[in-house]
């Protein structure tokens, strides 16, 4: 028989036609996961995700930072970003100050850039802060500390930019107070932010980001609290926490009526995690001192996944057993606390 016209409309046609619709044709190159891998790691530097380097996670030495923080600041390419934001004397620079120290512990090189121009090296040093070891940079204007972010990204392991909004843009500090500025600082971290997601790629470096709370204009109903610099730098965070300050730590003095405040609950709340779980929350002790005490976290924690038992107000933990919080705590000793905090992280997903 001879060849049938494109148009035919026999039922032999008509099945040849939905066959051909059911089994597209391929070719084996498109469907080569090896040939694709070759084509594109040349063109564009392309590698299987089984590749991707991914270390421990630092751990900070503040149970609440490092449960909060899914197990510690990780360590991947494309390195770890990091705000934490929260109302004056909240407790975010003290924090950036520890885990600068826990860094400097592991050999890592450090950079503090000191926007506020508050940075204190005697306050610094109670922290764990080696000063001898630490760069402190204070950029001129927004774009300036841009560059320099840029350019240290590939040489350093760890950044605290302290605070992000105190870093003034170039118009801004050129210009007359009279003059209006809408937004230009956002207007500058929108383009900042992708140039640091274009820096990152290789490397591991850690960076945070101390911000502060404002206030919408106008707002009758729900929280009006927001961050400050636009929004560009809430989607450049992988990790955003909130520092607020809690219940007030008081002792009695002999002598006098009043109680002296020598610290505070210091409450940390996730609100965005792209490296670990979201929205955890706890507490730490922070005294004045500038001690943060991991004591009542770990409690609380090991109340949480079974590790301390709880019946009625008696808690107990191996031996140890009393009645009421405050004397379970006393009788717990470092070791101890220790073996809880080791318990926890092996209790955890």
């Amino acid at each position: 028989m001879g060849r049938h016209p494109k148009d035919c409309n026999c039922e032999n046609c008509k099945k040849d036609n939905k066959e051909e619709i059911k089994q597209p044709i391929q070719s084996e190159q498109n469907k080569d996961f090896n040939r694709l891998m070759k084509e594109y790691e040349n063109k564009y530097n392309a590698k299987p995700a089984s590749k991707i380097v991914i270390l421990p996670k630092i751990r900070t030495g503040i149970y609440a930072l490092d449960y909060v923080l899914s197990g510690g600041i990780a360590q991947c390419e494309g390195g770890h970003k990091i705000e934490f934001h929260g109302r004056e004397s909240s407790g975010k620079t003290t924090m950036a100050l520890k885990v600068i120290s826990k860094y400097q512990e592991l050999n890592k090189t450090c950079v503090f850039i000191n926007a506020e121009n508050s940075y204190d090296p005697q306050w610094a040093e109670i922290n764990g802060v080696n000063n001898e070891k630490l760069l402190v940079l204070k950029p001129d204007t927004l774009e300036q500390a841009g560059d320099i972010l840029i350019d240290l990204i590939p040489k350093v392991d760890l950044i605290v930019i302290d605070s992000i909004i105190a870093l003034i843009p170039a118009e801004e500090l050129e210009g007359s107070l009279e003059d209006k500025h809408m937004a230009s600082s956002a207007k500058i971290n929108a383009p900042l932010c992708r140039r640091i997601n274009q820096t990152y790629k290789d490397f591991k470096t850690t960076i945070i980001f101390i911000n502060q709370i404002r206030e919408k204009v106008g707002i009758m109903y729900g929280n009006p609290e927001t961050t400050s610099g636009g929004r560009a730098l809430r989607h450049l965070y992988d990790t955003t926490v909130e520092i607020k300050t809690g219940k007030s730590i008081e002792i009695s003095v002999e002598g006098l009526d009043k109680k002296e405040r020598i610290g505070n609950e210091t409450i940390l709340i996730n609100k965005k995690n792209k490296k670990g779980v979201p929205f955890r929350q706890t507490i730490v002790d922070f005294y004045l001192t500038g001690i943060l005490d991991n004591r009542k976290s770990l409690l609380y924690a090991g109340i949480k996944f079974g590790i301390i038992k709880l019946m009625g107000n008696t808690y107990s933990y191996k031996d140890i057993k009393a009645v009421g919080k405050d004397k379970f705590g006393e009788l717990l000793t470092d070791k101890m606390l220790k073996e809880i905090e080791d318990d926890i992280w092996k209790s955890q997903p």
